[in-house]
C-alpha cells in the first residue's frame, strides 16, 4: 500500500516538472518572436546601391549636398507677394466727395446757360435779378466744392469751373448791358445770333465737357473749348 502511494507522488512531480518546463518554452519561444519582429528590417535596395545610383559616404560634403537638396524641395515654401508700391499713383482721380460738390456746380451752371439761352430765343429780356439769384448759387456751390478738394486733381477741376464760371458771368454781363443799350433786337428775331456767338457757344462746350469729367471721377483731356 506504501509503495503504491509513493509511486503515485512520484508521478505527479513529474508531470508537474513537464508542465512547467513546457510553459517555459513556450514563454522563450514568444519572448523570440517579439524580439525577431521589432529588429528593423534593412532591404536588399538600402544595403546595395541600384544601378545609376552614386554611392556617397554618410560623413562626406556631398552627403550633406544631397539631403540638403531633399529636405529643400520637400519643405519648401512659394509666397506670392502683391505689392502696390511699384505701382504709380493715379494724379488723374478726382476724390468722392469733391466729385460730387463740384458736379452740382457745374449742373447749376449748365442750367443757367439754358436759362438765358431760352429767354432770348423766345424773345423775353434777359432778367437780371435771376440771372444774379442762379450766380449766388453757382458760387455757393463752388465753395463747397473748394471746402472738398483734397489732391491736385480736385484743385485742378476747381479752377477750371471758376474759370468757367468767370467766362459765363463776364458773357451774361455784356449780354444785359446790350439789352440796356437796346441792341439785343437780332438776338431775339432770330435764334442764328446766337448759335453763331463764339464765346456763348464755347462756354456751353466747355460746361458740358466739366460734366462729363467730374461723372466720371477723373480729369480728361482739356477741352480746346475751355481755353
Amino acid at each position: 500500500m506504501k509503495l503504491r502511494f509513493i509511486i503515485a507522488l512520484l508521478i505527479t512531480g513529474l508531470l508537474v516538472i513537464s508542465a512547467g518546463a513546457e510553459e517555459n518554452g513556450s514563454v522563450q519561444n514568444r519572448n523570440s518572436v517579439t524580439a525577431n519582429s521589432s529588429r528593423p528590417q534593412t532591404s536588399s535596395r538600402a544595403a546595395r546601391p541600384q544601378a545609376g545610383e552614386r554611392q556617397v559616404p554618410p560623413g562626406s560634403r556631398d552627403a550633406y549636398a544631397e539631403r540638403g537638396s531633399d529636405n529643400s524641395s520637400k519643405d519648401k515654401i512659394v509666397v506670392d507677394v502683391w505689392s502696390s508700391a511699384t505701382e504709380e499713383p493715379d494724379t488723374t482721380k478726382l476724390s468722392p466727395g469733391f466729385a460730387v460738390a463740384a458736379l452740382n456746380a457745374a449742373s447749376r451752371l449748365q442750367l443757367t446757360e439754358r436759362k438765358m439761352a431760352n429767354s432770348i430765343k423766345m424773345g423775353y429780356p434777359l432778367g437780371e435779378f435771376w440771372i444774379q439769384t442762379d450766380f449766388d448759387a453757382i458760387d455757393e456751390s463752388l465753395r463747397l466744392s473748394a471746402v472738398s478738394a483734397t489732391t491736385d486733381a480736385d484743385r485742378q477741376a476747381l479752377q477750371l469751373l471758376n474759370e468757367q464760371t468767370s467766362r459765363l458771368r463776364l458773357w451774361s454781363d455784356w449780354m444785359i448791358e446790350q439789352k440796356n443799350q437796346m441792341r439785343l433786337a437780332n438776338y431775339y428775331i432770330s435764334p442764328a445770333p446766337l448759335d453763331n456767338d463764339e464765346r456763348f457757344q464755347n462756354t456751353v462746350a466747355c460746361t458740358t465737357y466739366l460734366i462729363s469729367t467730374l461723372a466720371s471721377g477723373r480729369l480728361q483731356e482739356e477741352n480746346r473749348s475751355c481755353r
